[in-house]
């Protein structure tokens, strides 16, 4: 009876254990990512009465006699099996479906956890907010835009950093240009200046005086300067050299010779100007003596002319200083064709007796020998209008250059109308270095009816723009095959680039070089030439503006994608999972937190759906997988082994008790 006893109480130990595993599994029943455990029983070891014997010729085996000592808990096992998934409003609750635990640290090791409640605290660390361990992440993915930090494998999200802007630097172009259609008017290719002239407020007109325009800048220190044209001719060839006519841009001769005898004389002494002379000259008069000076005089001249004033003297006279010029401006062009390519640039002297210069006349041309060869100019809504002598296809382009600074230039000469036979324009938003939207232009043109041969021109761009030269602003050769259509590339002949290069104002230092992808030779994934209509189009580009990280929300592979306010979505981070070849010998240390036992296997980092790893599910939790129909049961079959088990000692115990009577 003694083992009945021993037995039996054993039986209530383990029945204990096992009414205890099932009331820390029904405890739990709604703790996120919980593993409910089952309990394990196993006899004790037996013992013997009669050893078992084996059979012999005459008489079979005896199998041997032993009285078991009990029952002892063999073990308590996790069962790792997958939890219900819940759907929370909260993006940051994370979810693991199948293999993998989130890796958290404390600063001093890993732990591992199924419960995914994540939150972001006060210094935008990922952390589970119960203990304040941090979520770890793996590989390098954010880094490269600075919102984690390399070396440092805790997840940042970054709701106080702004994105950088990153400005374009590829636009992607496709579509068809029509093989077969043509305009029925041939267009004329006009140039426009990118900026609007204005004389208080209002558009300048082709009679304003350039001294009258807003943009001419009269308190500022006059100096020499040079006004430089340069380009390119409807045929390609550059503009040509120097004319031999001077240009005053800041006065006319009248305040000219005024401001040099203000200049020389500040007392009270008569001084007079007029225009009366004869033969295009002016009248001076200064005292008592007068000179004739012709229109459009040298400084030279007029110093030399006024020092034959005897009441100023020989030597005295000075063209310098104060705010005049010591020389008039010249007009020239660079090239090296000859000096008849220019020479009708020339301005005629005498729209100066009654002011400055227009703005239109410093681009006149005629028919046969003018600046882009029988171009005319002239000023629409306040803007310099440069149109071609003739229709089709131009490579016509001019620039304005001056080396003051009081008056302000065009940066460059939108093409307001392209040349050409067909043309089939597109526009893209594109973005410079600090984040600036501007709106690009561009145009494509064929170079000649039943031509294989396409231009690409940048016709316009919005903004602050420093410079865009014509050499930087027209892909000339694009070229397909005409047994099929497929894009072929750009003509090795012509040797041109497929980008544009445009200086912004913010930063003249660094021009912004923007490819154009037009797609793969011989293919027909970009540009197309089928007879159809034509249909290209800039679908794309790669720029963007600043922005502030609006929200976030996690992809099944377990990369936290933050969606920032300039319509962006850029992976912060990517969430780290542990996988063991052992996870039910992982340790419990509280708080839904697990670490590395020596039977479950050491930790192989790696992220959803890699490697072996489950599913990630953001806005979601794992609930507990315990089974209340099973504890309920299984807190029965407690209560009856622990009840039979009580009843066995009760029985021994009362046969003892019999065995005590029986010498009464």
């Amino acid at each position: 009876m003694s083992f009945a006893l021993t037995a039996g109480v054993t039986g209530l130990q383990a029945h204990q254990r096992m009414l205890d595993v099932a009331g820390n599994n029904l405890a739990n029943i709604n703790t996120v990512g919980f593993k409910s455990s089952t309990i394990i029983f196993s006899e004790l070891l037996s013992q013997i009465l009669k050893r078992a014997s084996q059979p012999t010729a005459t008489i079979g085996g005896v199998n041997p006699q032993q009285i078991g000592s009990g029952v002892q808990v063999a073990g308590i096992t996790p069962d790792t099996s997958q939890g219900n998934l819940v759907h929370t409003n909260s993006p940051l609750d994370l979810a693991v479906e199948g293999e993998g635990y989130f890796v958290l640290s404390d600063g001093l090791q890993n732990v591992y956890t199924r419960a995914g409640a994540f939150a972001v605290d006060s210094s935008s660390n990922l952390v589970d907010p119960s203990t304040g361990y941090l979520v770890q992440r793996t590989g390098t993915v954010g880094e490269s835009d600075n919102f984690q930090t390399p070396g440092n494998s805790n997840i940042k999200v970054p709701f106080d950093v702004a994105m950088q802007a990153s400005g374009t630097s590829e636009i992607k172009v496709s579509g068809n240009l029509s093989a077969d259609a043509v305009h029925e008017i041939t267009q004329i290719n006009r140039l426009r200046s990118d900026i609007t002239y204005t004389t208080s407020g209002a558009n300048a007109t082709g009679s304003t005086k350039i001294s009258d325009l807003d943009q001419y800048d009269e308190d500022a220190t006059w100096a020499d300067g040079t006004i430089t044209f340069s380009g390119w001719k409807p045929n390609g060839d550059p503009l040509g050299a120097t004319p031999t006519t001077d240009l005053d841009m800041a006065v006319d001769v009248n305040t000219t010779i005024q401001n040099v005898l203000d200049h020389l004389n500040k007392t009270n002494e008569q001084q007079t100007i007029s225009s009366t002379g004869t033969g295009g000259t002016f009248n001076v008069a200064f005292g008592v003596d007068n000179v004739d000076i012709a229109f459009g005089a040298s400084a030279a001249q007029i110093e030399t002319a006024l020092e034959g004033l005897s009441t100023i003297g020989a030597g005295n006279v000075s063209c310098s200083g104060g705010d005049l010029p010591t020389t008039p401006v010249v007009v020239e062009f660079t090239g090296t064709l000859a000096a008849m390519d220019v020479a009708d640039l020339a301005i005629d002297n005498t729209n100066l007796t009654g002011g400055t210069a227009s703005v239109a006349e410093t681009i006149k041309g005629s028919a046969t020998t003018g600046v882009l060869n029988g171009a005319t100019a002239s000023i629409v809504n306040g803007r310099i209008v440069v149109t071609d002598g003739a229709a089709g296809y131009s490579l016509s382009d001019l620039k304005m250059e001056w080396s003051d600074s009081n008056l302000t230039m065009p940066a460059y000469f939108e093409a307001a109308t392209v040349g050409g036979a067909q043309v089939k324009s597109f526009t893209i938003i594109v973005y410079d270095s600090q984040g600036g939207e501007h709106v690009l232009s561009g145009a494509f043109t064929r170079t000649g009816t039943n031509s294989n041969l396409w231009d690409l021109i940048l016709t316009s761009i919005s903004g602050n723009i420093n410079e865009l030269t014509f050499d930087n602003r027209r892909i000339q050769g694009i070229k397909f095959n005409g047994s099929d259509g497929s894009f072929a590339g750009l003509d090795s002949g012509i040797g041109d680039t497929a980008q544009f290069t445009v200086t912004f104002a913010h930063d003249t230092a660094n021009p912004q070089t923007i490819a154009v992808d037009m797609g793969t030779q011989g293919l027909f994934n970009g540009l197309t030439q089928f007879a159809k209509a034509s249909t290209a189009v800039a679908k794309e580009q790669n720029g963007y503006t600043t922005g502030d990280l609006s929200s976030v929300s996690v992809s099944n592979e377990g990369f936290i994608i933050g969606a920032f306010t300039n319509g962006l979505k850029k992976n912060l981070a990517a969430v780290q999972l542990a996988l063991f070849s052992n996870p039910s010998g992982l340790e419990s240390v509280g708080n839904g937190h697990f670490t590395p036992s020596v039977n479950s296997g050491i930790a192989v980092g790696t992220q959803g759906l890699v490697g072996g790893a489950g599913t990630i599910h953001g806005s979601s939790l794992e609930r507990s997988n315990a089974d209340v129909a099973n504890l309920f049961v299984s807190m029965i079959e407690a209560q009856n082994g622990y009840q039979a088990n009580a009843r066995t000692i009760k029985i021994a115990n009362d046969m003892l008790k019999e065995l005590t009577t029986l010498i009464r």
